[in-house]
Parts: structure tokens; sequence; C-alpha cells
């Protein structure tokens, strides 16, 4: 009788875990996917512009306020995001790190508005502003690079795939490729 109400047990704790609320990880794992692809290529872009222009304190200028709006739309999306119960700790730091991210560049675009000694993007990221930005930008990537490595973990579940027992959440399968370093794009 005892080993019955085990497996009752069991069975339960089972289901309730398949029946999670919110979205799938798969779904977040997507949505996040698209909004760092859509940063990076915008970032890229922004790149790809600067060096078709001749350096000038106005380049340098449109430059920061190009990658801080690239920057607070990346910011917006991720905390419009939810995510499910299992992201949600490496989510809530993905936020720290992409607000203290986003304050660095901040104060980077604030010093190539405020300051007329500004000729070359090299400048800026040498300034000790940039460099504090250039910093939690490394913060960032780490981030990024776990969470990949994270969501990317679900993979080691592909034998439990078709199991009739085994709740859907367990069979989830995650692969997401963020292109967190520019090499990798």
């Amino acid at each position: 009788m005892r080993l019955r109400y085990a497996f009752l047990a069991l069975g339960i704790g089972l289901l309730a875990a398949g029946c999670s609320s919110g979205p799938s990880l798969t779904d977040y794992a997507a949505d996040l996917e698209q909004l760092v692809s859509t940063m990076n290529a915008r970032l890229d872009t922004i790149d790809v512009i600067l060096d078709e222009e001749t350096p000038s304190l106005a380049s340098v200028r449109g430059y920061a306020g190009d990658r801080m709006a690239a920057r607070n739309q990346f910011l917006t999306g991720f905390e419009d995001l939810v995510p499910p119960a299992k992201a949600r700790d490496i989510h809530e730091a993905g936020l720290d790190v992409i607000r203290a991210l986003v304050q660095a560049e901040q104060e980077v675009a604030d010093l190539a508005f405020a300051t007329d000694d500004l000729a070359t993007v090299s400048a800026l990221w040498e300034s000790p502003t940039g460099q504090a930005a250039r910093a939690a930008d490394q913060q960032a990537v780490e981030l990024c690079q776990a969470a990949q490595q994270a969501l990317n973990s679900t993979e080691e579940r592909q034998q439990l795939a078709g199991v009739p027992w085994v709740p859907t959440e367990l069979q989830e399968i995650v692969t997401v490729a963020f292109g967190c370093l520019a090499e990798d794009r």
C-alpha cells in the first residue's frame, strides 16, 4: 500500500513539473536569440557605417548615439521577456549585467556629447569612461556565453525525447547561437 502511494506521489510530482505555467524554455530562448541577433546586427552595421565615414567629432557623436539606441532597444526587449521558472535566475542576473552595460555606454555617449576633444572613436574607447564600458561589455559577453551554454545543455535530454511518462518539460531540447563574440556571428 505504501509503495502505491509513493508511486502516486511521484506521478503527481512529475505531472506538476510538466505542467508549468508561463512560456516554454524553447520559446524564451527563441525570443532571446532574436533580441541578441537584432542588437548584434545593429551594432555591426553601426561599426560598418563608422568605418566608411571620415573620422570627426560628428561621426563619434553619431556612433555613440546609435549604439545607445541599439542598447536601449535591447534592454527594453530583455525587460519585456517573461522567462520560464527554470530560467528566472539567469534572466535576472542578465538584467543586472545589461543594465550596468547600458549605464556604462550612456556615460560614454555623454562624454562624446560633452567634449569637443574627440576626433576618433578610438579616443572615446581609450578614455577611462570608455575603458569602464569595455569592462561592462566583457561581463555581458561572459553572461551571454554562460546563458548560451546553459540553454544548450538541454541537448543532453535527447534520450528522454518521446518517452511517454517523462514530462514534456524534461524532454525539451534547446539550442541557441547568440553570437556573443563578433567572430561567432
